[in-house]
């Protein structure tokens, strides 16, 4: 039997509910899942203001939270950084095959699913080259549908405005342990 592989990409700016629940979709339909934090390179942009360290560090400490022992085992966390500057415009194909080939660098496999939860054209402009495509399962989630459409950019707007109790329900615990760190980052990215 051929092992299935689940791979999820984000940039966590910051972890969510939303993420949490992709993550354990894909936990539960493969038997291994790689979660790859992206613009790994990218910080104290409005964008990308939380340095990849910190992502990291929020994430491993939600596994250890919230995730069973054997849920973790199953689990590789990579890092992928972006190639371009935020302010270029990359070729989608290009990208792509960016994404894809550090994929089957990491999983060893040609073949896997990928979970995403943004506009399904992004992803599907991504993968326009037909021999990659038709090596990767798509399963797309709508956001609207998904935990009262969270998104990290309505979240990064909560922390800056104060809302406390919308970013409490909104992101796992070890995100709102470092309210007031992640605040300051958020403010302070926002004055440049």
């Amino acid at each position: 039997m051929t092992e299935k592989i689940g791979v999820f990409l984000s940039r966590m700016q910051p972890l969510h509910i939303g993420h949490i629940g992709i993550v354990k979709k894909a936990l539960s339909e493969n038997d291994k899942v790689i979660i790859l934090i992206g613009s790994a390179n990218k910080k104290e942009t409005l964008r990308n203001p939380i340095n990849v360290d910190i992502r990291r560090e929020i994430l491993e400490e939600t596994l250890e939270n919230d995730f069973s022992k054997e849920e973790r085992e199953k689990i590789t966390i990579k890092e992928l950084p972006d190639w371009t500057e935020e302010t270029d415009t990359p070729s989608n194909l290009e990208w792509g095959r960016y994404l894809y080939y550090n994929v089957v660098s990491i999983a060893c496999k040609k073949t896997f699913t990928m979970y995403f939860s943004d506009e399904p054209e992004i992803i599907e402009d991504w993968f326009q080259d037909k021999e990659i495509r038709k090596r990767i399962d798509l399963r797309l989630f709508e956001r609207n549908e998904m935990f009262n459409a969270v998104s990290s950019t309505k979240i990064r707007e909560a922390f800056i405005e104060g809302n406390k109790n919308y970013v409490e329900k909104s992101i796992p615990k070890a995100v709102f342990e470092r309210y007031e760190a992640i605040r300051e980052i958020l403010i302070n990215v926002n004055k440049k």
